[in-house]
């Protein structure tokens, strides 16, 4: 394996379980994406170089949730940064992961991403209204515990399954 586009062919198999977009090309976006057919899960590998021997980011999302994997971070492509990923694309690829989306009057204001499927460990928080967010902190940390809690309605919970079931 030589580059980032030979990590990926040898990652996302069989390729026919995924739609592919390259929008790399000079004008577009700059972001390679693979999206699995039947879990619907997307993976954006951006700003590749023209050699793919550095990549600007890789995320995952899936359409079930407002939540996402968060960023990933620039890369070379070597030995250690390919077990960095490797860690990162585990819970889209063989474990599952899961969300807690929190509505406010029908609109997400948060998401705690889970990297498994049980709702536990760690989570990545994901905010969608940015500074009001930090100015509200105190109400919205309190609505989302009362939802947690089940004493207010507001919040969803989403499993998102692995892209290889055979490895659940």
């Amino acid at each position: 394996m030589k580059d980032w586009k030979e990590y990926i062919e040898s990652t996302f198999k069989p390729i026919s379980d995924f739609k592919i977009e390259d929008k790399t090309q000079v004008g577009e976006i700059g972001i390679y994406s693979l999206t699995h057919n039947l879990t619907e899960t997307r993976f954006d590998f951006i700003y590749p170089d023209e050699d793919w021997k550095k990549i600007g980011d890789v995320q995952f999302y899936n359409p079930k949730t407002k939540g996402w994997s968060g960023e990933f971070w620039e890369a070379e492509f070597n030995k250690t940064e390919k077990q960095r990923l490797n860690e990162f694309l585990e819970p889209a690829l063989e474990k599952g992961w899961s969300s807690k989306d929190f509505f406010l009057n029908g609109e997400h204001y948060m998401s705690k991403v889970y990297w498994n499927k049980n709702f536990e460990g760690n989570s990545f928080r994901y905010y969608s209204n940015g500074c009001m967010g930090l100015l509200l902190f105190p109400f919205y940390w309190a609505i989302r515990k009362l939802m947690e809690l089940n004493i207010l309605s507001g919040m969803k919970k989403v499993i998102i399954e692995p892209i290889n079931k055979n490895v659940c």
